[in-house]
This record gives C-alpha cells, structure tokens and sequence, in this order.
C-alpha cells in the first residue's frame, strides 16, 4: 500500500476508475465528474453540523464544578473528560497522518479531512471546558498519563493506529478502521454518559450542551 501523490499530471486515471485505496489521482479535486457520490453527499452532510463552542454559556458550570459536584462527581467528570480530549487528539492526528494519504478519490479525501476538522473542533470545545471551570487544566490533559484505565483503554486503539504507522499494509488500514468505528461508537459514548448523567441532575448543564452539539455529528 502507497501514499498518493499529491502532485501527479502524469496520472492517466479517470473518474471512472478512481479507488479509495490503490489509485492514482492526478491530485486535483475534480468534484463535477464523481464516483462516489455518496461520499460527496455525506460530506455536505456534515458541513451543517457546523458551530462553535464559544456559543455555549459556561458560567453556571464554573460555580457547579467548584461549589456543588461532589467530590466522586468531580473525580468521574474529570476522567471523562480526560478520556475525550486523548480520544479526539489521537483521532484528529490518525486520519491526517495515518488514514487521508493512502484515500485516493478525492470525494472520499473531503469526508475525512471533514471529521478530522470536527476531531479538532471538539479539542477547541474541550479547551472552552476547561477554560470556565479548571483551575489546572494541564492535570485534566495529563490524567491518561497517571489513571491506569485511562491509559490501558487509550492503548487498545492507538496501537493500532501505531502498527498502520509502521506497517502500511491493506490489513492493518481494516484494522485500523474498525478501531475508528469502536473509539466513535463505544468509547466516545461511554465518556457522554456520565456527563450527560450530571446534566439529568442539573449540574454541568453547559457542559451537557456541549456534549450534544459533539454528538451531532454521530447521529446525523
């Protein structure tokens, strides 16, 4: 498995005959002649589900976090907290650097160069969080680094990442994008739910809205 060139006008590929994997674009996005039309499709699927964290008022958060969460509810909100940001920080550098150089149908590219940019957007929401609330965030960013099931869980998917990073083969791409599907479907939700379990409580309503904006893109 290769990388496509970005720059390639000896390409002789048509539309006709473009691959996810294994062709070879000219490097040009030329979306008037498809293939994949539903690529295309979702792609502009996903440009509506834009927005911005700024958007979310995180003051009653702040007095939540520090007057009435108990300290088991602070504990599990930080973890959860600590297991997205690691989540979407190794998803955002996975697609760019691991999965988008080996796509070779441009429409294919747009969708994946899309959710990397939702990856980094709920970095920056994440960020926001913290902003309002924490009065030190680098403890927050650096839990997986001490919490033994933080790190163990963050392991089981970025090895995978690693080893395609290594080894670019047909197989470990697969493998890699069933890793994407079990972080997105199964680890992402379990860090919602206890957050959205404070907001069942009226507490860290903010941040419960913010979990939702994030989770648009998931059922859309």
């Amino acid at each position: 498995m290769f990388k496509k060139t970005i720059y390639n006008p000896n390409s002789t590929e048509t539309s006709k005959n473009r691959k996810i994997i294994g062709g070879d674009p000219n490097g040009i996005f030329e979306l008037n002649n498809l293939k994949y039309q539903w690529a295309y499709n979702l792609y502009k699927v996903m440009l509506q589900n834009s927005w911005f964290p700024e958007e979310i008022p995180l003051n009653n958060d702040a007095r939540d976090y520090r007057e009435r969460l108990t300290s088991s509810q602070k504990d599990g909100f930080d973890r959860a907290l600590a297991q997205l940001i690691f989540m979407d920080s190794l998803q955002a550098n996975n697609l760019i650097d691991n999965i988008n150089p080996y796509i070779t149908a441009p429409e294919v590219n747009m969708c994946v160069i899309r959710q990397s940019f939702e990856e980094i957007l709920h970095s920056h929401s994440y960020a926001v969080m913290l902003e309002a609330f924490s009065r030190n965030p680098k403890e927050i960013y650096d839990l997986w680094k001490t919490n033994d099931k933080l790190r163990a869980k963050n392991d089981v998917i970025a090895n995978i990442y690693i080893k395609l990073s290594k080894e670019p083969t047909i197989q470990n791409i697969i493998k890699a994008f069933f890793a994407n599907v079990i972080l997105e479907g199964i680890y992402f939700y379990s860090g919602f739910l206890y957050i959205y379990s404070l907001g069942r409580k009226g507490l860290m309503l903010g941040s419960s809205t913010m979990i939702k904006f994030i989770q648009v893109r998931f059922v859309s």
